[in-house]
């Protein structure tokens, strides 16, 4: 391995939810708190979603605003905001032109979404606010991501025009060819950042074999170009994340991705996460990035 590791810190997500765990951040001050902890701990890149006050999903960028302002003011880790909320790619990205972080993140395919076995993972089935019974109820069976070809061009034209790098986030092998043929049609800045999204009923499960054929085939399509990102869903996803540093890529762990340490004990903070791969990467002399040392990674200025 020819350089550090870099450690991205998903700190809260949008499908996790309150009755879940205590500690997973809910408001502005909870999500920047956490996330400038975590970056403390190690994690170069804090990956964001924005929430309201019951723990609902939300777009408002006044909401990002407290968030991000609050990671800016305290740590040096680079800034992702997603675009996955809104049905419109200008609604996606209302925030992200805004705010201007250093990443936003676009998926790059369609799939069904077991929003379900997210809550069977976490070991959860009774939900305290009508929100989460209803987001776990019997619609959960019906959820389909929406990131037609359409979309996820058009996404791609706003972000090159306002000149803000791009993560692509791939839920199964298909996506990474889905990516290059935009990538064949649009001058998206390089290097070509790809997080691999696994474990999702859906998508690519988050076993070795899997990692390595994804890991493989996106080396074919993008080559020298390419830095990788591996993360998995649920209790899979210290496991993944350490497949992805032995591999010799970057990882992602995090509040959004998982709950739980063991059945039943969760994880006090995603500060907690970033110094158990921190323990664990050190057991196997894995060096990890800092934040100057990710930029120069990803050639972000």
């Amino acid at each position: 391995m020819t350089e550090k590791t870099i450690i991205t810190c998903a700190a809260t997500g949008a499908s996790l939810t309150p009755s879940m765990s205590p500690y997973l951040p809910i408001s502005p001050e909870e999500i920047s708190t956490q996330s400038v902890a975590a970056s403390k701990a190690g994690a170069a890149i804090i990956h964001l979603h924005a929430r309201n006050p019951d723990g609902t999903p939300t777009n408002d960028t006044e909401v990002w605003r407290e968030i991000v302002s609050g990671i800016r003011d305290n740590c040096d880790s680079l800034i992702n905001m997603s675009a996955s909320l809104g049905k419109t790619s200008k609604e996606r990205l209302s925030a992200v032109v805004e705010l201007r972080p250093d990443l936003a993140t676009v998926i790059v395919g369609s799939m069904n979404y077991g929003l379900f076995r997210k809550a069977e993972n976490q070991g959860v089935s009774e939900f305290e606010s009508e929100w989460e019974k209803e987001a776990f109820g019997p619609s959960s069976y019906e959820i389909v991501t929406d990131n037609n070809f359409a979309k996820i061009g058009e996404m791609l034209d706003i972000l090159i025009a306002e000149d803000i790098a791009i993560e692509f986030e791939c839920y199964d092998v298909g996506h990474l060819y889905i990516l290059d043929y935009h990538l064949s049609k649009k001058n998206v800045k390089r290097p070509i950042i790809v997080q691999f999204l696994t474990g999702i009923l859906g998508g690519i499960a988050s076993h070795p074999q899997h990692l390595v054929h994804m890991k493989t085939t996106a080396e074919q399509l993008f080559g020298s170009e390419l830095k990788l990102f591996i993360h998995g869903t649920g209790m899979a996803n210290i496991r993944t994340a350490t497949a992805g540093g032995l591999l010799g890529t970057h990882i992602r762990i995090g509040q959004e991705d998982n709950l739980f340490d063991k059945p039943g004990v969760p994880f006090e903070s995603n500060a907690a996460q970033v110094e158990r791969m921190r323990l664990i990467f050190d057991a196997l002399n894995i060096e990890v990035a800092n934040a100057t040392e990710a930029r120069e990674i990803l050639q972000l200025s």
